[in-house]
C-alpha cells in the first residue's frame, strides 16, 4: 500500500524521469547512481529525497526507485519491478549508408523511436563520408549515446544495436533468413506487393546521391527486393524514417486507428 501511495502521489505532481543503468536490480535493494547521473538528477532535474525515478537496463523490465539519499552521491531503493514490453513484433535491421553528422544522428534517433532493432552504418560508392578521415570509435560512442537517449525518451527498454561501419556489399552478402529490401525510386514494386507474413526484415537505404546502377544490380543479386515508396525522391534521412514507418504499419505495431 505504501508503494502504491508513493507512486500515485508522485504521478499527481510530476512526470517520473527515466534513466538507463547497465546493471541488474533486486526489489528492496539500495544502489548508488554514477557521478554523471548524480549531477543530472541534482542540477538538471532538481530531484529530492523521496522522489521517484524509473530505470531501464536493456531488458523488458522497468524498475521504479525511490531516492533515499542525496549528497555527493545519490542512493536509491528499488520499490517496484514491472514487466513492460513495448517492442514491435517486426524485427527491423536498418542498413544505412552513412550521411553527414546531423543527418546520420537524426536517422539513428528517429528510426529507434519508430522501433528499429539494429542499425548498420555502411559505406557505398556515393557515400559522403570518407572512412579514412573519420575516427569511428568516437562516432560509435556518440551514436550509442543517441540510442540510449532515444530509448529514454520514447519508453523503449531494449536498446538497439549500433554495428561497426562496414562496406555495403559485406553487409548485403551476409546470409540470414531476413526478408531483404532496398529502396529504389526506379522500382516498379511497392510495399503492398510484399507478403504479409514477414517478421524479420533488412532494409537498405542509400546516400543522398542514391545508388549507382552497378550497385543496385549487385544488391539485387544478393537477394534484395527493390521497392519504391512513392513518386517523390526522398532525402536519405527522410527515406529511412518513411520506410520504417510504412513497414511498422504493414507488418508491425503502428496503428493509427486505435
Amino acid at each position: 500500500m505504501y508503494i502504491k501511495n508513493v507512486i500515485k502521489n508522485k504521478n499527481m505532481t510530476k512526470h517520473i524521469p527515466r534513466i538507463y543503468i547497465n546493471n541488474t536490480f533486486m526489489l528492496n535493494k539500495v544502489y548508488s547512481l554514477s557521478q554523471n547521473y548524480t549531477q543530472y538528477i541534482k542540477k538538471v532535474l532538481r530531484m529530492k529525497v523521496k522522489d521517484i525515478i524509473e530505470i531501464f537496463n536493456n531488458t523488458n523490465h522497468i524498475f521504479l526507485a525511490e531516492i533515499i539519499y542525496i549528497s555527493k552521491k545519490i542512493q536509491f531503493k528499488i520499490i517496484m519491478i514491472k514487466l513492460k514490453n513495448v517492442e514491435s513484433p517486426l524485427h527491423i535491421h536498418l542498413g544505412q549508408v552513412i550521411s553527414k553528422n546531423d543527418k546520420m544522428e537524426f536517422t539513428i534517433q528517429k528510426s529507434i523511436e519508430m522501433g528499429v532493432n539494429i542499425i548498420s552504418p555502411l559505406f557505398s560508392e556515393y557515400c559522403s563520408i570518407q572512412k579514412r578521415f573519420i575516427n569511428f570509435s568516437n562516432k560509435i560512442k556518440r551514436w550509442e549515446n543517441i540510442a540510449i537517449a532515444s530509448c529514454q525518451q520514447c519508453n523503449r527498454n531494449i536498446i538497439p544495436q549500433i554495428k561497426n561501419p562496414q562496406d555495403i556489399f559485406l553487409w548485403c552478402k551476409k546470409k540470414n533468413n531476413d526478408f531483404k529490401i532496398v529502396l529504389d525510386p526506379n522500382s516498379s514494386l511497392t510495399l503492398n506487393q510484399i507478403p504479409q507474413s514477414i517478421k524479420y526484415i533488412r532494409i537498405l537505404i542509400g546516400p543522398e546521391g542514391g545508388f549507382s546502377d552497378k550497385e543496385i544490380k549487385k544488391i539485387i543479386q544478393y537477394g534484395f527486393v527493390s521497392i519504391r515508396l512513392g513518386p517523390r525522391i526522398l532525402r536519405t534521412e527522410t527515406a529511412s524514417i518513411a520506410a520504417i514507418t510504412a513497414l511498422q504499419m504493414k507488418f508491425g505495431d503502428l496503428n493509427f486507428t486505435e
